[in-house]
């Protein structure tokens, strides 16, 4: 039986990408974590998807505060030697984009 599903292309990052319906997941039987191979017809303007199921279950882990993340470090932090440094700072250069500084 075929399933029809719309999704609108949306821009993603660089990327631009589309969200797979649960509904078309519980069909095909796929769950997150699922790679996808994706063959390109640019002729007919097709794109076939092919989902292959991960080998482990997809977890996503939970967050963690900065507090926890550095929960017994006691050290100093040195950045790298080939990073520019402006005084004792990392120099990241001039803003791009709607950064506030």
């Amino acid at each position: 039986m075929d399933a029809v599903m719309n999704a609108t292309l949306t821009k993603w990052g660089n990327s631009q990408g589309f969200r797979v319906p649960k509904e078309a997941c519980d069909l095909l039987g796929v769950d997150l974590g699922a790679r996808a191979k994706m063959v390109v017809d640019p002729a007919n303007s097709q794109l076939l998807i092919t989902f292959e199921q991960p080998k482990r279950k997809f977890q996503r882990t939970r967050k963690v505060s900065i507090d926890e993340l550095f929960e017994g470090f006691d050290g100093e932090y040195e950045p790298p030697t080939e990073w520019p440094l402006l005084g004792n700072e990392i120099d990241w250069g001039k803003p791009v984009g709607k950064e506030a500084w």
